[in-house]
């Protein structure tokens, strides 16, 4: 009984000084390197010691991705901030973005556009040459599109589309239309409604803004998931024809929404500092209308309860040219 008991007193203490034993020091976050510099256009790689999400305090002067890659965007300081996924413990690399340089990608590739890393790093980056772009004049008519940039490669037709926040003051629906000449031809297509040349293969429809009625920018969620619309009408006609006139009427007629909404990755986007960017897969495109290899036309327009308020490209209003219609933008596929 008194051997129990003794037994009893030495297992408890035992336990009393495990119970005490001081817990191991956590690890603590560090990001190699401490400080950075990077050139304007140039990128520098940061890393952590454990799973991290990034962010930077200013991304208009150096953005950086979810791999922790930055992007030095205009001269200046920004810190880069490294959040710890379990802990929740900051450690900060400040870099300085200084005038000059440019990486170029990898020799033999070409870079895509990501939207979906909250950045528009990438954007900046890319060569000049390679992006087409055009800016709304002053005296255009319709004003609801600030500007627009397109930049494309083999796989996809990636689109950087600035709105005019004044002009959309519902934002439970605002339409948004993609309009491709795919195969860069005039001998197909049609639609002369907004763009001096009708020669429009494909119409991708979607809403730029999901929002609820009464929502503001902050509240929408920005999205776009089109259904995807293949002219049928008489080459160079105006309106919009759903159907082959030339033949009865039957199922392979109509074809409406070929793809609709809820199939990605026929359009995705992300909204970034006022900016909406969307990004739509050539080789589904390629299943609605033949897509050129080399070259093709696109323009857009955004809508207000169903009347455009906003067209791009576009020029000005005069009585020589009602509407300021100019030629979609032609755009060169980078390989």
């Amino acid at each position: 009984m008194k051997a129990n008991k003794f037994f009893a007193i030495a297992l408890a203490a035992m336990t009393l000084m495990v119970g005490c034993k001081k817990d191991e020091p956590a690890q603590k976050l560090i990001i190699t390197p401490a400080t950075a510099e990077v050139a304007v256009a140039a990128t520098v790689q940061l890393s952590a010691n454990m799973e991290v999400t990034w962010s930077s305090s200013d991304a208009t002067i150096a953005g950086v991705n979810e791999q922790g890659l930055v992007t030095g965007l205009k001269e200046g300081e920004a810190d880069i901030i490294a959040k710890a996924v379990k802990s929740n413990e900051t450690a900060i690399c400040k870099v300085t973005v200084k005038a000059g340089g440019v990486t170029p990608p990898p020799s033999g590739k070409v870079p895509e556009i990501d939207v979906t890393d909250g950045s528009l790093a990438d954007w900046e980056a890319l060569p000049k040459d390679k992006v087409v772009s055009f800016a709304c004049p002053e005296g255009a008519s319709l004003l609801g599109l600030k500007g627009v940039a397109v930049y494309a490669t083999e796989m996809y037709i990636s689109i950087l589309v600035e709105p005019n926040m004044d002009d959309i003051v519902d934002l439970e629906w605002v339409p948004f239309h993609v309009y491709l000449d795919a195969d860069n031809s005039d001998e197909t297509g049609g639609y002369g409604d907004e763009f001096a040349d009708p020669n429009t293969d494909i119409l991708c429809e979607g809403a730029i803004f999901a929002g609820e009625e009464g929502a503001t920018p902050a509240q929408a969620a920005y999205s776009y998931n089109p259904a995807v619309f293949k002219w049928w009408g008489e080459v160079g006609a105006d309106g919009w024809s759903w159907t082959d006139p030339s033949v009865e009427h039957d199922a392979s007629d109509f074809w409406g929404a070929i793809i609709g909404e809820g199939q990605l990755p026929v359009g995705a986007s992300e909204y970034v500092d006022g900016k909406i960017e969307i990004q739509l897969l050539r080789e589904l495109l390629a299943t609605v209308h033949p897509m050129n290899d080399t070259e093709f036309g696109i323009g857009f327009d955004i809508q207000q309860n169903w009347s455009s308020v906003g067209v791009l490209p576009i020029g000005l209003d005069t009585e020589e040219n009602p509407g300021g219609k100019v030629a979609k933008l032609k755009v060169k596929i980078n390989k």
